[in-house]
């Protein structure tokens, strides 16, 4: 590895803030208050520049950009129509090493396992956890022997926190996606086709050579909230005279395990899940089961935005619901729009308690056909939101089980060129309150719809600061692009979707296709608008529809483009002649044949186009309601320990806990420790 790629993070890196940032924010005790909307960087180069004709990179995007609307330097673009569905910008390739090892035996016929090796750096064991030569560290699963008699070890690689993600910029490194904490670890999973996980998977293992290693270290595996077990309960801090040596001698905590999901027929990764280990996962005696997580973060003593605190309520809750029977889970949605992603909770059995967006008219959209079964639609800016959830009466006022944000996506298309500036700047801005709402709702489970664009413009450091928003309040997060035609969409619309799951709590998987080859058949336009009759084109519903000059097509098929709020590709009646009216383009977007609009033609256009189609919300809230339920069951079944883990002695000797760590780890092959 070379000098730069071993570089260590600065010191202004350690701990849960950057000092540097805080005071120049005005930072006052535990809270922060900066105006994101500031454009704080005045070289205008470094946050976007117009790109010329012969740097746009192939004829893909030329296409796509003409078809946007370039005309000479100025491009009118309707950023809701699904701008970023080359593959090439979505999933990973697949690096030429990681094949070969996906598909190797870890355990081939004829080599023996081994009670101990001699390493460089001395005797090491089955259990032992090593630095190795490339500055990254390894759990030592098994010592192998070949027939050759070369040995090698099979085990789990773990990273340092902030290489996991690792990539520079040309303007230096990106934003983590993990707490830059000193001496902090996450463990480096490869699955494919979408199995599961876990470290304690022969299929996770990974093969090393013993001369791989550099030198023995003391690694506890945990999912303790941070500092627990780490060389700050012994008195050590950080400063300028001892960083390095902090670095290469104190011991380290692994409490994060990073899973990439390989699609091996397609050579790609293709998801992702950054999470927490289980307790199943941690050293003997150093994992917390999840109902103690979880009651802790969901009761308000977890978090200091606010001086009021009652007592954890959450245990005496679920033994409630396991006995009344099953529970209807709480829900909101911000940014909600005219109801897409609000329509998809309510028909998969969420109890809506408040939806907030900034637009008239798609507030009273979601009034006039949910009056009485939401409980508050707010129309505010999101802004104006966060002062009056900071200032709220009680701590639990604005709870929810289920949360769902769709952040502005504009800024994060590739078709936008950055012709105003400060609008794109206020949109980004917005993404960054998520850690603040997470930690005043402090929803089980949340979601997040963006753009494709948002992983790979500016680099992706926006998309990067919402992981880290979120894995800094301990959530575990998946995310992955979906193609909503799979899941009942009559368009081609692929889409980001960030999934995260509060400490303790299970993280649901995303839905399993259920339209497609060996599945049900595409949905169709016929699917979508044949169902219409003359009493569904009240209001406005029935007008909108244009001259277009094209010849008619099949409408048994699927839409050719996605709909967008002032046309699009797909906006072509398949009669020949006209663009769909707005009936049409409701039902095409999946909204309820009778679902009402507010506002004029423009406006009903616009809330349509927008919106998360209710047919692909409904399948993800319907995995989350079955994990839930699921996540429940398994915390009214548990039972406390005897020993109150928090209330264990901080100043434990760090020598007998190694000792225990090291005992348990060599207790039979399969039941090691992490």
């Amino acid at each position: 590895m070379t000098d730069s790629a071993r570089s260590t993070p600065t010191l202004a890196a350690e701990g849960e803030e950057i000092t540097e940032r805080r005071e120049a924010a005005g930072a006052q005790g535990v809270h922060v208050d900066i105006d994101l909307t500031e454009d704080d960087d005045d070289d205008e180069h470094a946050v976007s520049r117009d790109l010329i004709r012969g740097e746009l990179p192939d004829s893909y995007t030329n296409d796509r950009l003409e078809a946007a609307g370039v005309q000479g330097d100025h491009v009118d673009i309707d950023l809701t129509q699904d701008d970023d569905d080359d593959e090439r910008a979505i999933n990973r390739d697949l690096r030429p090493s990681e094949l070969p090892e996906l598909e190797r035996q870890h355990r081939p016929a004829g080599h023996t396992t081994c009670d101990f090796a001699n390493a460089s750096c001395g005797t090491i064991y089955a259990g032992s956890r090593v630095e190795l030569v490339d500055g990254t560290f390894f759990h030592i699963r098994d010592i192998m022997k070949a027939p050759t008699g070369e040995q090698y070890l099979n085990g789990i690689v773990m990273k340092r926190t902030w290489q996991v993600m690792d990539k520079n910029c040309i303007n230096g490194q990106l934003h983590a996606v993990l707490p830059k904490q000193k001496n902090e670890l996450c463990m480096i999973i490869k699955t494919v086709n979408g199995k599961p996980g876990s470290p304690l998977d022969d299929n996770s293992l990974v093969r090393i050579s013993l001369g791989d290693v550099c030198s023995i270290r003391h690694v506890i595996i945990t999912n303790d909230r941070f500092p627990r077990h780490s060389f700050r309960e012994h008195g050590l801090s950080v400063d300028s005279s001892n960083y390095h040596e902090i670095e290469e001698n104190a011991s380290l905590v692994c409490r994060w395990k990073f899973i990439e999901s390989i699609d091996v027929a397609a050579h790609k990764v293709t998801a992702f899940v950054l999470s927490p280990l289980d307790k199943s996962e941690c050293d003997q005696g150093c994992g917390l089961p999840n109902l103690q997580r979880f009651t802790a973060f969901r009761s308000p003593a977890h978090n200091s935005h606010k001086s009021k605190t009652k007592p954890p309520r959450e245990r005496q809750h679920y033994e409630r619901q396991h006995h009344e029977g099953e529970k209807t889970y709480i829900s909101a949605d911000l940014f909600a729009g005219a109801g897409g992603a609000t329509t998809g909770m309510i028909t998969a059995g969420l109890d809506v308690k408040y939806v907030v967006d900034f637009d008239a008219d798609a507030c009273h959209t979601l009034q006039r056909n949910y009056e009485g079964r939401i409980r508050d639609v707010r129309h505010m800016d999101m802004r104006d939101f966060l002062a009056v959830i900071q200032g709220a009466q009680s701590d639990d006022e604005y709870m929810v089980d289920f949360l769902h944000v769709s952040y502005p996506c504009q800024a994060h298309s590739w078709l936008n060129r950055g012709q105003n500036r400060e609008r794109d700047l206020e949109g980004i801005s917005l993404c960054y309150s998520l850690r603040e709402i997470l930690l005043i709702v402090r929803p089980r489970v949340v979601t997040l719809e963006q753009t494709n664009g948002i992983l790979t413009k500016e680099d992706g450091q926006h998309f990067r600061a919402l992981i880290y928003d979120l894995t800094k309040t301990e959530y575990a997060v998946r995310w992955k692009v979906l193609n909503f035609a799979h899941y009942g969409n009559s368009q081609p619309r692929k889409r980001l979707i960030v999934m995260g799951a509060c400490p303790g709590e299970l993280l649901p998987p995303f839905p399993e296709p259920t339209h497609g080859p060996g599945l049900l058949p595409f949905v169709t336009i016929h699917d979508c608008i044949g169902q219409l009759t003359p009493e569904s084109l009240f209001d406005n519903m029935g007008l909108g529809a244009c001259p277009r000059t094209h010849a008619p097509y099949n409408p048994h098929t699927q839409l050719r483009g996605c709909i967008t709020r002032s046309g699009g590709e797909g906006n072509m009646h398949p009669e020949g002649g006209r663009s769909f009216n707005c009936r049409e383009l409701a039902c095409l977007m999946t909204f309820p044949l009778y679902y009402q609009f507010a506002g004029g033609i423009t406006a009903i256009k616009l809330q349509i186009g927008n919106a998360v189609p209710p047919v692909v919300m409904k399948a993800i809230c319907e995995e989350v309601v079955r994990t839930l339920r699921k996540s429940d069951e398994e915390m009214a079944a548990w039972r406390p320990e005897v020993v109150d883990l928090e209330d264990e002695d901080e100043d434990e000797d760090e020598g007998d806990m190694a000792a225990t760590r090291m005992k348990g780890a060599r207790v039979g092959r399969e039941g090691g420790a992490g």
